[in-house]
C-alpha cells in the first residue's frame, strides 16, 4: 500500500500544479480553487481578467489593466500615443504622427527606404518632391505621407483631402466628422456625449434640463428630447420659451387664471346707462338656434320713461340688510354660442434625409439590432440599411423618425425610397408610435432595385410623435434592406384618399 499511497500524492501534487500554474488568475481558497478577485469565470470555464471601464484599442490582462494595441496609450488605451516624440525617433528625418500610428517622409533629395530611413537619391532631388519620392519602373513619383493627402496639380505637393465632404469617412450615423490635415476623426454630435456603456463606447443623450444649461426663460419649462431641449411657456405667460412675457389678459381678468375679483373690480363692472339709438339699416341675420332672425322692418323707438320719486324711494337700501335682486341695464341675456374655427395648416417640405436632412432620427435601443450606414455606389452620399449578413432569423431593427410640432398639426405625406434586395432577406414596415399595427409593409422590391412610396399620414385623435421603420430579417442570408430620402409634406399624397389612423 506504501507505494500506492506515494505515487498517489506525486499525481495529486502534480494536478494541483496544473490547476494552480497553467491558468492565470487562479486562487486557492481553503481546498477550494476559485478565480480571483478581478477575474471572472467565462463560458469556456477559464478566469478571465475583468476591466471595468474596458479597453478601447487594447486587451484586458489583469484587474482594471490594459495592454494597449501599438499605436495606443492611457488606462483604458483610448489615447493615441505620438510615436514621433519617442526616443530614438522611428523616422530619420521627418515625422507626422497619425491616429494610431505614423509616417516617415523625406527632405528633397532623398528617397524613403522601408526602414524609415532616407536614402540620398539625385534624382529625387531633381523631382523637388514636398514629403519625397520614390523610383517605380524607373520613373519617379511623388509621395504623400498619409493616405489623407493627394498629390496636387503640380504633382509634388500633397494637398489635404476632406473626407467629411467626400463622404469617405467611417463615422456612424450619430457622430459629426471633423477634418484635420491628412485624416479626420470622429466626435458626438451636439446634444450628445461619448461614455462608456456596455463594454463600448457610445454617444448618448445629453440632458441639457438636469444639467441646467439650457437657455430656458425663467418663466418656462425646459422639455429633453434625443439630442436637444425644447422651452415651454408656463401658463399666464407667452412667448417662443426661450423668452416669455406675462399676458396681460392675466392682470385685468384674474378670474381667467382661478382668481377672485375685487370690490373695487365689481363696482367697475355695472356701466351707467345709456340709451342706445335704433339702427337706421336693416341688421344682418343672426342664428338662434336655427332660426333666422333678421329684426322688424319697422323701427321701432324705445321710450325711456321718467323715474318717480316713489321709485327712487323703493329702491333705496334697507336698513335690515335685505337682499335685493337687480335687473340687468342690459336686459334678458343672450345665449353665446361657440363656433369651432379649424386653424389652417401650414404648408411645409421637410427633407429628412440621412446626409444633410433636418429631421431627427433615433435607433430604438429596445430592438435586436441596429440599422448601419451603407454607401451608394457613387461613395458621395449613404443611406440607412440592415445587413442579411448580421443578425439572426426574426430579429428587429427599428429606426425613429421624430415629428416635430410642425408635422404634427395635420395628416402629411410621407415619401421615401426603399430596396429589399435578396431572397427571404426579411420585410420593411412602416408604423405610427401610437399604433401596433403596420401602415405599410413591402418583402420584395421590383428588379432588385430602388423603388419609391409615398404614404398618407393621418390620424383621429391624438397625433404620433414619431413614424417607425421598423425592419425584420428574414431566413435568407445575403442582400439588404435600405431606406433612404425620407420627405415630409404637408397634406395628403395627391388624391389618396388613405383611412386615419
Amino acid at each position: 500500500m506504501q507505494p500506492f499511497t506515494l505515487v498517489g500524492a506525486l499525481f495529486l501534487l502534480h494536478y494541483r500544479q496544473v490547476l494552480t500554474g497553467n491558468q492565470p488568475g487562479v486562487c486557492r481558497y481553503g481546498r477550494r480553487l476559485e478565480c480571483c478577485y478581478g477575474w471572472k469565470k467565462n463560458s469556456k470555464g477559464q478566469c478571465e481578467a475583468q476591466c471595468e471601464y474596458g479597453c478601447k484599442h487594447g486587451e484586458c490582462v489583469g484587474p482594471s489593466k490594459c495592454k494597449c494595441f501599438p499605436g495606443y496609450t492611457g488606462k483604458t488605451c483610448n489615447q493615441d500615443l505620438n510615436e514621433c516624440g519617442l526616443k530614438p525617433r522611428p523616422c530619420e528625418h521627418r515625422c507626422m504622427n497619425t491616429f494610431g500610428s505614423y509616417k516617415c517622409y523625406c527632405l528633397n533629395g532623398y528617397t524613403l527606404m522601408p526602414d524609415g530611413s532616407c536614402a540620398n537619391s539625385r534624382t529625387c532631388s531633381l523631382a523637388h518632391c514636398q514629403y519625397g519620392c520614390e523610383e517605380v519602373q524607373g520613373e519617379i513619383r511623388c509621395l504623400c505621407p498619409s493616405a489623407g493627402l493627394q498629390l496636387g496639380q503640380d504633382e509634388r505637393t500633397c494637398v489635404d483631402i476632406d473626407e467629411c465632404v467626400t463622404g469617405k469617412n467611417l463615422c456612424p450615423y450619430n457622430r459629426q466628422c471633423v477634418n484635420t490635415f491628412g485624416s479626420y476623426y470622429c466626435k458626438c454630435q451636439d446634444g450628445y456625449d461619448l461614455k462608456y456603456i456596455d463594454g463600448k463606447y457610445d454617444c448618448v443623450d445629453l440632458d441639457e434640463c438636469a444639467a441646467a444649461t439650457h437657455k430656458c426663460s425663467h418663466h418656462a419649462v425646459c422639455l429633453n428630447t434625443q439630442g436637444s431641449y425644447k422651452c415651454r411657456c408656463k401658463s399666464g405667460f407667452r412667448g417662443n420659451g426661450f423668452e416669455c412675457s406675462a399676458i396681460p389678459d392675466s392682470q385685468v381678468k384674474p378670474e381667467i387664471l382661478g382668481g377672485k375679483l375685487s370690490n373695487e373690480d365689481i363696482k367697475n363692472v355695472i356701466p351707467e346707462p345709456v340709451a342706445t339709438p335704433p339702427p337706421k339699416v336693416r341688421q344682418q341675420p343672426f342664428d338662434y338656434e336655427g332660426e333666422v332672425y333678421v329684426g322688424s322692418q319697422e323701427r321701432q323707438e324705445e321710450e325711456f320713461p321718467e323715474e318717480d320719486e316713489e321709485e327712487e324711494e323703493d329702491n333705496q337700501l334697507n336698513p335690515r340688510g335685505d337682499v335685493f335682486n337687480f335687473e340687468s341695464v342690459f336686459g334678458p341675456t343672450t345665449e353665446v354660442k361657440e363656433v369651432q374655427i379649424t386653424p389652417v395648416q401650414e404648408e411645409y417640405i421637410m427633407d429628412c434625409n440621412f446626409d444633410q436632412g433636418a429631421c431627427e432620427w433615433v435607433q430604438d435601443r429596445a430592438d435586436d439590432m441596429d440599422w448601419s450606414v451603407a454607401y451608394h455606389d457613387t461613395g458621395a452620399e449613404y443611406y440607412m440599411a440592415l445587413s442579411g449578413l448580421l443578425g439572426d432569423q426574426n430579429d428587429v431593427a427599428k429606426l425613429k423618425l421624430l415629428l416635430s410640432d410642425r408635422a404634427q398639426q395635420g395628416s402629411f405625406c410621407l415619401t421615401f425610397d426603399y430596396r429589399v434586395v435578396g431572397h427571404n432577406v426579411g420585410t420593411l414596415r412602416v408604423l405610427l408610435e401610437n399604433n401596433v399595427y403596420p401602415v405599410w409593409e413591402q418583402s420584395q422590391s421590383r428588379d432588385q432595385g430602388w423603388q419609391t412610396e409615398l404614404l398618407t399620414i393621418a390620424w383621429r385623435e391624438k397625433a404620433p410623435e414619431s413614424v417607425i421603420f421598423e425592419a425584420q430579417r428574414g431566413k435568407g442570408l445575403g442582400g439588404e434592406i435600405g431606406l433612404d430620402n425620407v420627405v415630409l409634406t404637408s397634406g395628403p399624397c395627391q388624391e389618396d384618399d388613405t383611412p386615419a389612423f
